[in-house]
């Protein structure tokens, strides 16, 4: 059984908005490569958009290797602690990537609201939408650590949480 069939329905639908992203980045750049080595010309806007598509992207497979727990993680001085140290040190980690999780989603926000008026040059789309793309990371990660952090005091004392 492949690992996206085990993978609830968001996920999936979140792991399929990537595949689209991707799919579109490529055919966006295939394109332009055509058009410039076939006809001498090209497209303009597959520069703004790509940024756009890239930025979104970069922020759903945040989401994605977090559900998964697939984020780069150095474990070499957790693992020579105690099980009960572990835990205090997982939680205490938990509630520094929740503040991470605030000041991005501060940070993302306000851009965002800054940015409403302005558009780019080219395609008029408008540059509050690449800000934007902190906010559901933020919002969805930060609502995961604070599951994680509920399970990891729930079960202090009961064994590791699955």
């Amino acid at each position: 059984m492949s690992e996206l069939s085990k993978a609830n329905p968001a996920e999936r639908l979140l792991r399929w908005l990537m595949v689209l992203i991707i799919g579109s980045m490529t055919t966006l750049v295939f394109l332009n490569v055509v058009l410039r080595y076939g006809f001498n010309s090209n497209l303009a806007i597959t520069e703004e958009i790509g940024r756009y598509l890239f930025v979104w992207l970069t922020f759903l497979g945040g989401i994605s290797a977090f559900i998964r727990n697939r984020h780069v993680r150095v474990d070499t001085f957790l693992r020579m602690l105690s099980a009960n140290m572990q835990r205090v040190v997982g939680i205490l980690s938990s509630l520094a990537m929740l503040a991470c999780c605030v000041l991005i989603l501060i940070g993302g926000w306000q851009l965002t609201k800054s940015n409403m008026a302005n558009y780019l040059p080219i395609s008029d789309l408008p540059v509050a939408t690449l800000y934007f793309a902190s906010v559901p990371f933020s919002v969805i990660v930060g609502v995961l650590l604070l599951v994680r952090v509920w399970r990891q005091i729930a079960h202090s004392g009961k064994g590791a949480p699955e």
